[in-house]
């Protein structure tokens, strides 16, 4: 009899490929496994050349194949590692890699083939999470925000978190619900700024950063972005903030070092989060805060000064910062495998249950 459901998740920020494999029941979730398989420069390059190019690439087939047949290989290392069989598995939770995420359009496509991973796994394959999402009335984007709650469920308490991926997202109690939306740009922008200006795949500790001085000027133009003061529920990704958002507020700058931009990067994740944490004064609750840029000093304590929140540790022998997020896709797996139904997060006026995914 099957044990296992597996997440899969490969963020923004491209920094790895991880899998999560956990045991899951109602009331219950435990971890068993968890790996991080890295991605080689060369993979990265051509996946975010076609999320620059998406519409006119001519590799995004072949990526598409080659990508799936990547994950297929480390699922299958990782099954075997742990002496399990295919048949040890319920299923597993694929979202792909982020191609176009536009829930303005109504529309979010991916890397990735589900038909192919489960044809070459021989397990069922839970995909399409973002479009059902959309297609239901919600953003899409984040779906953590269903997990979280699960998790605050589990433990009985209430939990704020906050995902700092390639982009920053929150769930947060509040009065007689749980709202998740994202807060704006995370490591996308700072990876993309350490890449290429310093050859560095990510600012370790936030050390580069920490040796730069914030520029007020070009803060203050960055936070005249309207997505930050667009009320939730609402989503985002690199479609709108990538490198030529910031080369259009560098162009009303004089002159500006690279450290400098850099540490001014990192300090508008810091004020963008911490300003939407504000936001519910009454909510008494402390912070999980899980993702990469969790391993980042200078974002993590600049967030937990600005907010006044303080960090949960309830969690520890259930979920950790690095696992979180994949284990969620596991998660919404077994949620859909069984029929059971989540309520909008993403929508003020719904209360709309709905399933979760198309089953492959």
């Amino acid at each position: 009899m099957s044990k296992y459901y597996i997440g899969i998740m490969c963020g923004t920020s491209l920094d790895s490929i991880d899998i999560s494999i956990a045991s899951i029941t109602g009331k219950r979730i435990l971890v068993k496994f968890f790996d991080e398989y890295k991605l080689d420069a060369a993979l990265k390059n051509k996946i975010n050349e076609i999320k620059r190019n998406s519409r006119s690439s001519n590799n995004l087939k072949k990526v598409n194949s080659s990508i799936t047949l990547l994950i297929a290989k480390h699922v299958q290392q990782s099954i075997s590692k742990y002496k399990l069989t295919y048949k040890d598995i319920h299923a597993v939770g694929f979202t792909g890699i982020t191609l176009n995420h536009r829930p303005d359009l109504k529309t979010s496509t991916f890397i990735g083939d589900p038909i192919l991973l489960s044809k070459k796994l021989k397990i069922t394959v839970v995909s399409d999470f973002r479009q059902t999402d959309i297609d239901a009335g919600g953003q899409g984007a984040p779906l953590a925000g269903l997990f979280h709650n699960y998790l605050n469920r589990i433990i009985k308490k209430n939990i704020t978190y906050l995902n700092l991926g390639g982009f920053a997202n929150i769930t947060v109690p509040h009065q007689d619900r749980t709202i998740s939306y994202d807060t704006g740009p995370a490591n996308y922008l700072i990876d993309l700024w350490c890449d290429k200006y310093f050859d560095m795949e990510y600012d370790i500790d936030g050390s580069l950063a920490s040796m730069g001085n914030i520029n007020i000027e070009l803060l203050k133009s960055m936070l005249k972005e309207k997505y930050f003061k667009k009320k939730y529920p609402k989503s985002t990704g690199f479609e709108l903030f990538n490198e030529s958002w910031i080369q259009g507020h560098l162009e009303k700058i004089s002159k500006i070092s690279d450290l400098d931009i850099l540490a001014t990067l990192t300090y508008l994740t810091v004020i963008t989060v911490s300003n939407e944490l504000k936001k519910y004064k009454n909510n008494k609750s402390r912070l999980f805060i899980y993702g990469g840029g969790s391993f980042n000093k200078i974002l993590m304590n600049g967030i937990l000064d600005l907010s006044g929140m303080k960090q949960a540790e309830d969690l520890k022998n259930i979920i950790n910062e690095k696992n979180l997020e994949a284990t969620a896709f596991a998660w919404l797996a077994y949620m859909r495998q069984n029929e059971i139904e989540v309520t909008n997060m993403n929508s003020i006026k719904s209360k709309k249950t709905y399933l979760l995914g198309n089953i492959y």
